[in-house]
């Protein structure tokens, strides 16, 4: 049989973990945190490394002690071991005090026991703090599954039936769950049968009579995708990647998933064509579109379907005006090296010693040797590039020799060679994420060690993947087996806020 909705469950890794399922270590803040302000958490067991948490998502438990804290997600700027001290990009609603409990994930390593959250149900997460109806009694909601999406979710109890019943909106109940006996972690599914809710039920609190709950369910924010900050951002650093793991488990005891694929989302906007006598080059520029009404209106990626022969192009859209779509400029570029003798970091201001062009390494991608032997060979990845790296040039840091490119660099942006557009050319809008597979070995994933840098070449490769045919196909997924995808966020530098952004991931399977 064909595995329902409920069993495919996905998972928050960390890379402190040392096996699969483990569960999340509970931090405690301590002695002093209430002085530390709206923007820090102090625990004495943060003892790692300095920096060991920047980029981590955190919350604080449902229970935790300060009440406007409970199930509070927070982002991690930076970690400092002398301190004990985790610096946070935003502010929290309260200051924390001593004995508030908090959890921390990042990075990928191993699967948690921990799932990652789905809808808020009235604004609070369930899987933090259970929701109970007042109507409906002795019924509560451990959680709300993303395939129900926002809107309003009604439950309905039926007396004569003795079972419940969910809805989303106006659309016909789905099939009901018999609530005759005590229920853990019953599965009561919408009509469609993707969507569903995880619930308790004691029995004898049942009311004597029908009676209905509803709930409006709202996408949470931060959750595992956080906000693109201020200082990631700024005009100095160049932007940067980043890269979130989700680790996806089929928790079916008998039956495989087959043909398991996912995709994510992107926002809402019908598909266009580039106006006549409109073309786009490789530098900042606008152009116009025939029709981008129901577009956002800034920040936002452009797929051009018809560039490089239907192989298609991207663009990073600063902002819209009417039709008018006013692009960053292309300065990132891919660049294949050999003969790394000297090893490349993250952050490197490269120069090319024929061609004299300049850039920062955002990524260093390895595909054989190492540097130790001197046979380092692989791809970089560059940031506000000037000039064209050629092939055969020297690559060097501090006018020292690194490694030699072994062709010429590539202007792109997410994968794609930039190339010149022009009238005519089919345009629509893309997820503002990318997404590669990474099947774990040994139940044990792919582990970079920060945030900003990116999981192994030679395990996970990168691809848009915005709707139902451009998913990324996962194979079959044996009962009880897991698999896992990376998100590849690429943050342009002055990329400006935009609420609303859907980089949620869809599966589906047969």
């Amino acid at each position: 049989m064909t595995p329902t909705s409920d069993k495919l469950r996905v998972y928050y890794p960390a890379k402190n973990l040392t096996s699969d399922g483990a569960a999340l270590p509970l931090w405690t803040t301590t002695a002093g945190s209430e002085g530390g302000g709206l923007t820090s958490i102090i625990a004495s067991a943060l003892s790692q490394a300095d920096d060991y948490w920047a980029g981590a998502i955190g919350w604080f438990e449902g229970n935790t002690t300060t009440a406007a804290l409970q199930g509070q997600f927070f982002h991690v700027k930076s970690s400092t071991s002398a301190s004990r001290t985790l610096t946070l990009t935003q502010d929290l609603p309260a200051i924390p005090q001593a004995g508030d409990t908090f959890r921390l994930v990042l990075g990928g390593n191993y699967r948690s026991s921990t799932e990652i959250v789905g809808m808020l149900v009235g604004g609070v997460l369930p899987e933090f703090k259970p929701v109970a109806g007042v109507q409906v009694t002795g019924v509560t909601i451990r959680k709300a599954s993303a395939f129900l999406g926002a809107g309003t979710l009604t439950i309905n109890y039926r007396r004569a039936l003795q079972q419940v019943f969910i809805k989303m909106g106006t659309q016909a109940y789905g099939v009901g769950l018999d609530v005759s006996n005590n229920v853990t972690s019953g599965i009561v599914f919408a009509a469609d049968g993707q969507g569903f809710i995880q619930i308790d039920v004691n029995a004898a609190q049942l009311a004597t009579a029908d009676r209905t709950d509803t709930w409006t369910l709202d996408y949470p924010q931060r959750t595992l995708t956080p906000d693109y900050e201020g200082y990631e951002t700024t005009t100095n650093n160049g932007g940067k990647t980043r890269y979130r793991l989700e680790c996806v488990k089929n928790t079916d005891p008998v039956d495989a998933m087959v043909d398991l694929s996912v995709y994510t989302g992107r926002p809402a906007g019908a598909t266009t064509t580039i106006d006549y006598g409109q073309s786009l080059g490789l530098l900042a520029a606008g152009f116009d579109v025939t029709d981008a009404s129901d577009w956002p209106t800034r920040s936002f990626w452009i797929k051009n379907k018809s560039a490089n022969n239907s192989a298609g192009d991207c663009r990073y859209v600063l902002y819209r005006s009417g039709n008018t779509l006013y692009c960053m400029q292309v300065d990132w570029a891919t660049l294949p090296f050999t003969n790394g003798t000297n090893q490349i970091r993250q952050g490197d201001v490269l120069t090319g010693y024929y061609s004299s062009a300049t850039a920062v390494v955002d990524q260093v991608l390895l595909t054989s040797g190492s540097w130790s032997t001197s046979n380092a060979t692989g791809t970089l990845l560059l940031k506000k590039v000037v000039g064209t790296f050629t092939s055969s040039d020297y690559l060097r840091v501090n006018n020292t020799n690194m490694a030699r490119a072994t062709a010429d660099a590539i202007l792109g942006l997410r994968g794609y060679t930039a190339v010149n557009w022009s009238s005519g050319q089919t345009i629509e809008l893309m997820s503002d994420v990318d997404l590669g597979a990474n099947k774990p070995l040994l139940n044990q994933y792919e582990n970079p060690a920060s945030a900003t840098l990116a999981p192994a070449l030679t395990s996970v490769t990168f691809q848009d993947a915005y709707t139902q045919s451009t998913a990324i196909d996962l194979g079959n997924l044996s009962a009880g087996k897991l698999h896992g995808v990376w998100r590849r966020e690429w943050i342009m530098d002055g990329h400006q806020s935009r609420p609303n952004i859907d980089a949620d991931t869809r599966y589906s399977w047969s």
